[in-house]
């Protein structure tokens, strides 16, 4: 196994981390934007919003683990990953620009199809990249070493793109959240997409140029893959990832709840003003700096104690950190509050893939092919499901507020219920994503002795390639 990883150059590494920029840019600028521009500026009634969130899960449903079986199935020259990583590149960097072209003189009833077309188009071609990124990293890099490095060099990574898209739309847009219903204030929406989508394609096209690799070891893996329903049936029916999928999705509501909410937040909570709208995006831009370089401290409990116990000690981190989010009302205050959660979040966000990959490892043991794809493809079905919890707590929070539609000087009901949002209702999901993390039971003598099968694994597979 060590010969396999030498072979991996410094340089592919550092390309391959380098599609986290375009990958959390599109999907943090996404989770960003979306809501403020259609709640704020196109004025779309919550409830049409939350119902869209809704029917785009429900199709992801569908259309996630399908999309991962059929990346675990594809044969072609270039491997199962990559024509997929290709396919989504070019959509969605068009999607960053579209979804800020809905016809704004149309009734509500067009606006919704638009922003549900958006939904759905920038849903698959985001999970064309993402899962079959995600599943080469755990393809790439076996051992635990390679993951750790790999790992640590993705989520500075992470972080730019992160920057990037919490950041630049605050130089880019003057009035984020419409409150003075500037006649420029789409054109700079529409030019913050460009400019995203220009990245992504930089970005994604160095990953799939030079950091990308097809294992020999998996190459007749696409042959023997499972029928769908077959695979369905191990995936579900695996005891370790159903009790993994509580913590995933608890730290995907968390992470979709910040920056939904948090323009909101600072406009109206903080009193950030359009002169200096950029404080918005540098409160979240201080989270995830102090998540990553919190990242050496989360890698030393794995490396001593394993994936799981990072997990356990990032979570409980976090839930307590978050409370701070209720006491925080003026910009001081709330730069404390980003710096705590950026400890929590650091080490949510490491264990998430460390988890999976020793997951996928097992289920390769157990089924004798490895089914990246249809893992990841159920675990964005999973961050989408976050998205429908996320907004139907913000569908209720606002109408119970009298805040359906938009308007610039909420009451002091509403400016509770988003200090809510923030603070209680994450504490809360946190707390149940502790719990399920508790009892995630690949650890101790389990996974050594996995590490130990999955070498002899391997070394078999790439004598019969032979």
């Amino acid at each position: 196994m060590a010969d396999l990883t030498k072979k991996i150059t410094r340089r592919t590494k550092l390309a391959f981390a380098t599609g986290e920029i375009g990958d959390n840019l599109a999907y943090q600028s996404f989770s960003f934007l979306v809501f403020t521009f259609y709640f704020t500026y196109v004025k779309l009634d919550v409830g049409w919003i939350t119902g869209g969130f809704i029917i785009w899960s429900l199709w992801n449903s569908f259309n996630d683990p399908i999309l991962g079986w059929l990346s675990d199935r594809t044969k072609s020259k270039l491997g199962r990953r990559i024509p997929w990583m290709i396919a989504g590149t070019i959509p969605l960097a068009l999607v960053m620009v579209f979804m800020f072209t809905p016809p704004l003189l149309s009734d509500d009833v067009v606006k919704f199809i638009y922003f549900l077309l958006m939904l759905v188009v920038f849903d698959f071609a985001y999970t064309s990249f993402n899962v079959n990124y995600n599943s080469m990293f755990s393809e790439m890099f076996i051992s635990m070493e390679e993951r750790s490095k790999v790992g640590q060099l993705r989520i500075v990574f992470a972080i730019a793109g992160v920057a990037i898209g919490f950041v630049a739309p605050t130089f880019i847009i003057t009035d984020l959240t419409n409150q003075f219903e500037y006649d420029n204030t789409q054109n700079q929406f529409i030019l913050n997409g460009i400019i995203a989508g220009i990245i992504i394609c930089i970005m994604y096209f160095i990953t799939i140029k030079w950091g990308t690799r097809k294992p020999a070891e998996f190459s007749n893996d696409a042959i023997n893959a499972p029928s769908f329903k077959e695979s369905l049936k191990y995936t579900l029916g695996n005891k370790a990832f159903l009790i993994y999928l509580i913590p995933a999705l608890g730290t995907w509501i968390v992470i979709g709840i910040l920056p939904a909410v948090i323009p909101l937040w600072a406009t109206h909570v903080l009193g950030v003003t359009e002169e200096n709208s950029i404080l918005t995006g540098v409160l979240l831009l201080i989270t995830f700096l102090v998540s990553g370089f919190s990242t050496p401290i989360w890698v030393k409990i794995r490396q001593k104690w394993g994936a799981r116990m990072a997990g356990l000690a990032g979570v409980g981190t976090w839930a307590i950190t978050v409370l701070s989010f209720y006491f925080a009302f003026d910009f001081p205050t709330a730069v404390i509050t980003m710096i705590l959660n950026g400890l929590g979040l650091g080490g949510s966000l490491y264990f998430y893939d460390q988890c999976l990959a020793e997951i996928i490892d097992e289920d390769e043991l157990k089924q004798g092919v490895r089914r990246s794809g249809g893992y990841y493809g159920m675990i964005n079905f999973v961050i989408r499901l976050s998205g429908i919890i996320n907004f139907l707590m913000i569908g209720i929070v606002f109408t119970g507020s009298e805040w359906e539609t938009y308007t610039p000087n909420p009451s002091i009901d509403t400016l509770t219920g988003i200090r809510f949002l923030l603070s209680w209702f994450p504490f809360i999901v946190l707390i149940l994503s502790f719990i399920g993390l508790w009892f995630y039971p690949i650890k101790g003598e389990r996974l050594k002795e996995n590490r130990k099968r999955l070498t002899e694994l391997h070394t078999k597979k790439r004598e019969e390639k032979i």
